[in-house]
């Protein structure tokens, strides 16, 4: 007969997450020697002093009264300093965040999208109403302040359909 103590899977070891975070985002890169040990031991040696209660509640310097929540909040810290100095790897540090329930460090992103848009244009061909459309768009979103690049892709297309003649159009300047 098993005992619970066999049967129940121990979560990982501090150790075994550092590690796998470390592979993880550094796949092809061996830790910096004594990172994994130091580490680990820093974090226990926190632990142990920090984790069992005071006789009675008290304040810390910074005006926190629970040690694991200021913990948390310079591991946090510490990883977001060390990540902008390009000490440490961001993803590496997200996964130790991640680890330890933390949330993740703010990060700039470029993002791709693909939006249906319908854009009503004047324009004497299907290639110039495209063109148009498409600087009118351009125009609109980096009039916006954000920092936006607009690739277009002219094999993407979609659609131009050609409707009645616009005769508020002004006349084109190469005919002037």
């Amino acid at each position: 007969m098993s005992t619970p103590e066999a049967t129940t899977p121990h979560p990982p070891t501090l150790e075994a997450v550092l590690r796998d975070a470390w592979n993880t985002f550094q796949p092809h890169q061996p830790a910096p020697l004594g990172w994994l040990t130091h580490t680990t031991t820093q974090i226990h040696a926190y632990l142990r002093d920090h984790t069992s209660p005071p006789p009675a509640p008290q304040p810390s310097a910074s005006g926190e009264a629970d040690p694991l929540a200021h913990f948390r909040r310079q591991v946090w810290q510490a990883l977001r300093d060390a990540t902008s100095e390009h000490d440490v790897d961001v993803d590496a540090a997200d996964r130790v965040l991640h680890a330890l329930d933390l949330p993740g460090l703010p990060r700039r992103w470029q993002v791709r999208l693909t939006l249906p848009i319908t854009v009503e244009v004047t324009a004497p061909s299907r290639e110039d109403a495209f063109d148009t459309a498409e600087n009118l768009v351009e125009t609109t979103l980096t009039g916006s302040g954000h920092d936006t690049h607009i690739d277009w892709d002219r094999h993407a297309r979609d659609d131009a359909t050609p409707g009645e003649h616009d005769s508020t159009a002004t006349e084109p300047a190469d005919l002037r």
